[in-house]
C-alpha cells in the first residue's frame, strides 16, 4: 500500500484489516523499528501518511503491481471503494473457463496422495473421448485455461492435459512416478522477447514502452510451458512475421524448440 498508493496509515490499514487503530499504530511502530529505511511520516501530507523513501525495499511480498492489486481486490473492495471510488481499478478480463470442482477434487487428492487416475480424456483427433491412465503432479493455467502435468502411461512419458476435457475420473492404485522426474516441467528456461524488426523505430519504442520495457527482454518459464506462454503473449516465432500481428517476437525460438509443441507454421 505504502508503495504502490504513496503512503500508508493507521486508518487505512483499520479498514483494510478490520484491527483497531491503536492496534495498528504499535504494528507500523514496531514496521518502522525493524524497517527503519523503509519509511518516513509525512507531516505536512493533509492525510496524515507514512511515505516509502527512495531507499524502500518490500520485505514481505514481491514489489509488482500484480501483488498489490491482486490483494486488495479480493480482499478489500471496501478500502478501494471508500479511498478511491467503486470500480475504480478492475484487474483482469472476465475468465469463461472454471474448472470443474468434482474434477479438481479427484486430481488433487491424486497429487497428494501420490495415486493414479483412469479418465476419460478427450482432443480434437479423439473428440469422443479415450479412456487413459495417468499419475497427475501439477495444476497450471496457460492464461486462459486450466491444465493437468501428468505422466501418461499411454505414451509412457510426461504430457499436459486440458483439465476441461477430462471425464469420468476414478482414482486407482499407488504410482511410483514423481515430479522430479518430470524434466520439462522441472527446467526453467529462458525466452527472449524484442519489439519486430520490421517495425520502425518511434514504434518499435511504442511497444516496447507498453510493456515497460525499453530493448530486449526475458520471461523465465518452465519448459513444459513455452509453448502456451509464446501464444498468450502473442508472439512471433519467426523474425519475419507480421509486425502486425505480433509486434513482439520470440529472438531464441531456435534454442526453444524441443520445448515446442508443433513446428511453426
Amino acid at each position: 500500500m505504502a508503495y504502490w498508493e504513496g503512503g500508508v496509515n493507521a486508518s487505512r490499514l483499520s479498514r483494510l484489516f478490520g484491527i483497531n487503530t491503536n492496534l495498528i499504530a504499535r504494528v507500523i511502530k514496531e514496521y518502522r523499528e525493524h524497517h527503519p529505511f523503509n519509511l518516513v511520516y509525512d507531516a505536512n501530507d493533509a492525510e496524515k501518511i507514512y511515505i516509502p523513501t527512495e531507499q524502500f525495499h518490500p520485505q514481505y511480498i514481491p514489489l509488482s503491481w500484480s501483488s498489490y492489486s491482486g490483494y486488495m481486490l479480493s480482499q478489500s473492495n471496501e478500502h478501494i471503494k471508500q479511498l478511491y471510488g467503486l470500480d475504480t481499478i478492475a484487474d483482469s478480463i472476465t475468465q469463461i473457463n472454471n474448472p470443474n470442482p468434482a474434477i479438481m477434487r479427484v486430481l488433487l487428492k491424486a497429487i497428494r496422495q501420490n495415486r493414479k487416475i483412469s479418465l476419460l480424456y478427450r482432443s480434437r483427433t479423439n473428440p469422443a473421448g479415450l479412456r487413459r491412465e495417468i499419475a497427475p503432479h501439477a495444476i497450471s493455467q496457460d492464461g486462459i485455461r486450466w491444465h493437468c502435468r501428468a505422466f501418461c502411461f499411454k505414451r509412457n512419458d510426461y504430457a499436459d492435459f486440458n483439465i476441461g476435457r477430462m471425464n469420468d475420473l476414478e482414482l486407482t492404485d499407488k504410482s511410483s512416478k514423481a515430479q522430479d522426474d518430470d524434466v520439462l516441467w522441472r527446467k526453467i528456461v529462458e525466452i527472449q522477447i524484442d519489439a519486430n524488426p520490421y517495425l520502425s523505430e518511434i514504434e518499435r519504442n511504442l511497444v516496447l514502452n507498453d510493456y515497460g520495457k525499453e530493448g530486449l527482454f526475458v520471461i523465465r518459464t518452465r519448459a513444459a510451458l513455452v509453448d502456451y506462454t509464446i501464444q498468450f503473449y502473442r508472439l512471433g516465432r519467426r523474425i519475419d512475421a507480421s509486425p502486425k500481428a505480433h509486434p513482439l517476437i520470440v529472438k531464441n525460438i531456435d534454442n526453444l524448440r524441443p520445448y515446442l509443441f508443433s513446428e511453426d507454421n
